[in-house]
């Protein structure tokens, strides 16, 4: 009988902890990250005639489902990745937009137009004018929108380092709950905590969590960030910009080629056009070449550039600044014949842009830091390859344009060094009128510098504008059905581990029963002591 007093006092401080953890849940049901708690109880193990003596209260759980988790982490990082290139591509087909009156497409058209009317009256000053105001117009247009790029280019590189500064306060705060932890003991509400900020780093990277020797590790992109449970390495952002570098390692400029007086001229840009007198009588066969370095490294019109002979005596120009919006073009006029450089050791100006710990590059499946790190590197940027499209245009009209007329109207070899030769348009022949006029039509025109297909500046400037938007709705694609496999994970992973106030509203009844069950119990044993004694 006094087992069963024993008995009933387990199941009545069991039930009352049960009613105070539902009670916990219920206050908690809105608190963000909470995860639901729940009893864990187990019976009493007995000494004699297998009985039992009673209930035992062994603690108070979290409901989750690691792999549930692990999956959607994995998960959010891709969804996130696809949000923050929408925000990119969407941003970028803003800027190409066009309507019916407006947009470059439209101010090339009104060019054509223009040069054509002009055609048909050469001196007409009406019509000069307004081929003027075009050609000006042009330029305008297509340097307003290769401006907006470059602000979004700088838009997102700013954006990258203020989440990387995010994701190292995160993780200076994850090392703080497991201070507390190895301090304190694991504890439901510290882990609640440390799963919310581990689902804010899914956001900015694909993150792995686990266990090694009972020390808490966690990756990013292939790289440790939190070691050893409580230490933890900062990201940082690594920027390199590799510079355009011209090599010419042809004969054609040996010194043998050349007598004293002879002239080599060099072009910048389509633009500054400077003359070199050969003086090879030295006899060094390399005369010729120093005197173009020479010429490039002193002379102020070619600021942005130096030049050098390499041990082999290969000719080396290279620009003073790297990154792609410090691309050049010369060109070295030998007798009317242009001496090209060596495509296949010749550098390209590139632009890379990383996430990195103590310098190692994370290996990034997902998250916002791939799409950002993506966008800024010229390997994998839309946002480059928009541009370089523009000075692919660019470069291509101006020289379209030279030989066809004989009258300079435009100058440059970039969409930065694009210029109008002030009031040209006043001073075009009819000749000059035969020739640009022609070009409206032309599909001949190899504009696209990393292809040998041609086009008509129309063409290209049209498929631009449909990969700006293709790329665009590509990506809305992968994003909605990305969102949709994470939306699933997450109802069903919810469904476990958020509180459910009717569930727990029939928890807190059951509990209640088993209240009273034993306090019954324990009211008929003093019933019958009572009886015992009063005998």
């Amino acid at each position: 009988m006094m087992d069963s007093l024993y008995i009933a006092q387990s199941g009545l401080k069991t039930s009352r902890y049960a009613i105070d953890v539902t009670s916990n849940n219920l206050a908690n049901e809105n608190t963000e990250g909470y995860k639901k708690r729940v009893v864990q109880t187990s019976e009493v193990a007995s000494i004699r005639l297998n009985i039992g003596n009673g209930v035992s209260f062994d603690g108070v759980n979290r409901t989750t489902s690691p792999y549930l988790y692990t999956q959607i982490l994995s998960q959010n990082s891709y969804s996130n990745y696809y949000t923050q290139q929408n925000s990119t591509l969407s941003s970028a087909e803003q800027i190409f937009k066009e309507t019916a009156n407006s947009g470059f497409s439209t101010s090339l058209s009104n060019f054509f137009t223009a040069a054509e009317t002009l055609r048909g009256d050469p001196s007409s000053a009406t019509y000069k004018a307004e081929l003027n105001s075009q050609s000006t117009m042009i330029i305008n247009n297509i340097k307003s929108i290769y401006a907006d790029l470059e602000e979004l280019q700088d838009d997102n590189l700013s954006l990258l380092k203020d989440q990387v500064d995010e994701v190292n306060s995160i993780l200076e705060k994850i090392s703080h709950i497991n201070e507390k932890m190895v301090d304190t003991g694991e504890s439901n509400e510290l882990l609640d905590k440390r799963d919310q900020l581990e689902n804010q780093l899914s956001n900015y990277g694909n993150i792995d969590i686990s266990t090694e020797n009972g020390n808490y590790v966690l990756e990013m992109g292939g790289e440790n960030l939190i070691f050893n449970t409580t230490s933890f390495h900062e990201l940082s952002v690594k920027e390199e910009y590799v510079s355009q570098k011209d090599i010419y390692t042809t004969t054609d400029l040996n010194d043998t080629n050349f007598s004293d007086g002879d002239v080599i001229t060099l072009t910048l840009n389509n633009d500054i056009s400077i003359d070199i007198t050969a003086n090879v009588s030295g006899g060094t066969n390399f005369d010729l070449k120093q005197q173009i370095v020479d010429k490039i490294n002193n002379d102020s019109q070619f600021g942005n550039l130096q030049a050098r002979l390499d041990t082999a005596n290969n000719l080396i120009i290279e620009s003073i600044e790297g990154g792609e919006d410090n691309i050049f073009d010369l060109k070295i006029d030998v007798a009317g014949s242009i001496v090209g450089k060596d495509t296949n050791v010749s550098v390209e100006a590139t632009d890379n842009v990383s996430v990195v710990v103590y310098n190692n590059e994370l290996n990034l499946s997902g998250g916002s830091f791939k799409s950002l790190s993506e966008n800024l590197t010229s390997e994998t940027s839309e946002i480059l390859y928009y541009k370089r499209a523009l000075n692919d245009f660019t470069k291509a009209f101006v020289e379209a344009y030279a030989q066809n007329s004989d009258t300079t109207m435009f100058k440059g070899a970039s969409v930065n060094t694009f210029e109008y030769v002030k009031n040209s348009a006043f001073n075009l022949s009819g000749s000059d009128l035969e020739g640009i006029s022609q070009l409206q039509w032309a599909e001949d025109i190899n504009i696209d510098s990393r292809s040998s297909e041609v086009t008509s500046f129309k063409e290209f400037y049209k498929n631009l504008l449909e990969d700006v938007s293709v790329n665009n709705e590509d990506n809305i694609s992968l994003k909605e059905a990305q969102d949709a496999v994470l939306n699933s994970m997450t109802v069903t992973y919810e469904k476990l581990t958020k509180v459910n106030s009717d569930e727990e509203m029939i928890n807190l009844m059951q509990y209640q029963a088993a209240y009273e069950a034993n306090a019954k119990i324990i009211t008929a044993v003093d019933e019958m002591l009572q009886t015992i004694l009063n005998m």
